[in-house]
């Protein structure tokens, strides 16, 4: 396990399963390789069993039971993923699930906003994993506050705060992408990912991730389906593999745009500073021993741009005097007054 989490570079997409794959093996398969085909990072299903989730008399406690799964066929798709570079991880409910993941090499583990409070869970994970997940969609923030607080550096570098909430789907107007912005404000030891809940079936699905990347994001969760009109669970979020595969070409194209941290000016930037900036030239021919006036010199663009020497401040040379000749409309350099 712990296989390649360091050689993600950009936003880490990772595919949502879920409970996309109802307990069978073959679509836990078919979603794994649409996720892989279309170029996620992760591949990430919700590990399920019943009895970590629920009394017997829940209303889903049935449909909990169904998505359970043998080792066995765990094994199986996760060795297709790591086969195929990506990187495999699980939504977590207990110590059951947790230690399941750890026997099957999982590179990492989630706590949903369910196991939010789930506080061994939460301590037996980051001693277990080098990347937990922890949803904080709908928890105040004294609680986060209250969950981070004590935590080592080296635990700060294991947790990514995953932000969002399913609202199937979640209504565009409701996604408060202000809080991501916010939150890494508040948290700045944290990497901060987004879940995605738009409408699987609309462009929104694509639109909001792409607004979402301009408030700061370490990570994307999107859901991934076979086919909405086939209705699998957790199909109203999600994205076909077709979709997906757009939506993360989308991303690797426009997460580009921001560039590295820093103000200084890269090499485009500079060229265009160059050929814009107006620099001081002579009006008229002016010879050796003249002083320098308004009448005399002025700033405007000039055929050799601005090099080495080149005056950007009119300032500078002004009430001093030439060292040389100098022709109308030539440059006048740092090295001539």
């Amino acid at each position: 396990g712990q296989i390649g989490v360091g050689i993600i570079t950009g936003i880490e997409i990772i595919s949502e399963v879920a409970q996309g794959y109802e307990g069978n093996e073959k679509l836990a398969e078919l979603l794994a390789l649409g996720s892989i085909t279309a170029g996620a990072n992760a591949v990430k299903f919700q590990l399920v069993y019943a009895d970590e989730l629920a009394t017997p008399d829940y209303m889903y406690y049935d449909l909990f039971k169904s998505l359970e799964m043998q080792l066995s066929e765990w094994s199986k798709i996760c060795s297709m993923i790591r086969e195929n570079d990506k990187l495999v991880y699980f939504d977590v409910f207990g110590k059951k699930s947790l230690d399941v993941a750890l026997e099957l090499g999982a590179d990492g583990v989630k706590l949903s906003t369910t196991e939010f409070y789930n506080t061994s869970l939460f301590s037996d994970a980051l001693s277990s994993f080098d990347r937990v997940f922890l949803s904080v969609g709908g928890i105040p923030v004294d609680d986060i506050d209250s969950k981070l607080a004590d935590l080592s550096v080296k635990e700060k570098q294991k947790v990514l705060l995953m932000y969002g909430f399913q609202s199937e789907p979640t209504p565009l107007d409701q996604n408060n992408l202000n809080k991501i912005r916010l939150l890494r404000k508040r948290y700045p030891d944290f990497r901060i990912g987004f879940m995605d809940h738009s409408d699987g079936g609309s462009k929104d699905s694509i639109y909001l991730p792409l607004v979402a990347l301009g408030v700061g994001l370490d990570a994307i969760e999107k859901h991934i389906t076979l086919d909405h009109n086939l209705e699998i669970e957790d199909y109203v979020s999600g994205l076909t593999p077709t979709m997906f595969s757009n939506f993360t070409s989308t991303v690797r194209r426009f997460e580009k745009v921001f560039g590295p941290n820093s103000l200084d000016l890269s090499q485009l930037e500079e060229e265009y500073r160059k050929k814009a900036t107006k620099s001081v030239v002579a009006l008229r021919d002016i010879g050796k021993g003249e002083t320098l006036t308004e009448e005399s010199v002025s700033l405007k663009r000039s055929s050799i741009g601005i090099v080495d020497g080149s005056v950007l401040d009119i300032d500078y040379v002004l009430g001093k005097t030439l060292n040389q000749d100098i022709l109308e409309n030539h440059q006048i350099m740092e090295d001539m007054v």
